[in-house]
């Protein structure tokens, strides 16, 4: 029966996993959320029977820990695929490429401090607080989500100056997941950076007129990167493309960075 850590399950791709990964039975499913009386109000909704969670958050190390031990106790202290899917995207930030922060150098530094702590320490809690439990596991596999943002060529060719914060922080995921790569090879351990795509997660709320504008510049910049595409794909799509792709790794691959479809397109 293998199990499942969704670390940053309340909402989006997180929950998605949940939903995702309980509709196989032989599964134990356990997702870390911040706030677990919401979380646990919306999982009633869903009816799972195979789904547990527990308090966490990516940037509280000691809250990282706690949620280590009481994993433990629900998987019978080990876990076979951990994934590490919380992150910061600042909506202030999102729009501004470097020049931007001329004259805002205080918010920048605030801006890029939250990312990185988000982004870039809150895996390094995650991994480092669930470690023995995937030693003691039996796939032995960790996923980092990343993003195709932190792909120079992507950035190069897409032309794509702004999310500086975001994408600088998700340059620095790639760099950590080689680094535990190196370091956990002798375990049998398998890490990679992965990005789900550019991915919906509104939920069903419908766009304002404004947002709509920015998706249709957003698409219109991206055709020159990828001609075939067409716009983002829903949580669904997303995690199960993810699924395949986890479900086919081998530890050859491990500290890469790879994208949903398995490969460097990021669309």
């Amino acid at each position: 029966m293998p199990s499942y850590v969704i670390v940053g399950a309340s909402r989006g791709i997180g929950h998605e996993y949940l939903r995702v990964l309980s509709a196989d039975q032989s599964n134990t499913v356990v997702g870390t959320v911040r706030n677990i009386a919401d979380a646990e109000e919306r999982a009633k909704t869903e009816g799972w029977k195979n789904v547990y969670l527990v308090p966490g958050d990516l940037t509280d190390y000691k809250s990282m820990y706690a949620a280590a031990d009481e994993v433990s106790k629900i998987t019978d202290g080990k876990v076979d695929y951990l994934v590490i899917n919380g992150a910061f995207i600042s909506k202030q930030s999102a729009d501004m490429a470097p020049t931007a922060f001329i004259g805002k150098e205080e918010f920048l530094k605030a801006d890029a401090a939250t990312s990185f702590e988000t982004n870039f320490l809150g895996p390094v809690f995650a991994i480092n607080a669930f470690l023995p439990l995937v030693k003691n596991g039996s796939v032995k596999k960790i996923i980092v989500v990343s993003s195709g943002m932190a792909d120079t060529e992507l950035v190069r060719s897409a032309g794509i100056a702004e999310a500086l914060t975001y994408s600088a922080s998700k340059s620095a995921v790639n760099i950590l997941v080689a680094k535990y790569s190196v370091e956990l090879k002798k375990f049998g351990i398998t890490i990679i950076a992965l990005s789900p795509g550019l991915v919906d997660t509104s939920e069903g709320k419908k766009p304002t007129p404004e947002e709509m504008v920015k998706y249709q510049l957003i698409a219109n910049q991206l055709k020159s990167y990828a001609p075939n595409f067409t716009g983002p794909i829903s949580t669904e799509q997303s995690v199960k493309a993810q699924l395949s792709v986890i479900g086919n790794l081998t530890i050859e691959q491990s500290g890469d960075m790879i994208s949903h479809l398995g490969n460097k397109q990021w669309l």
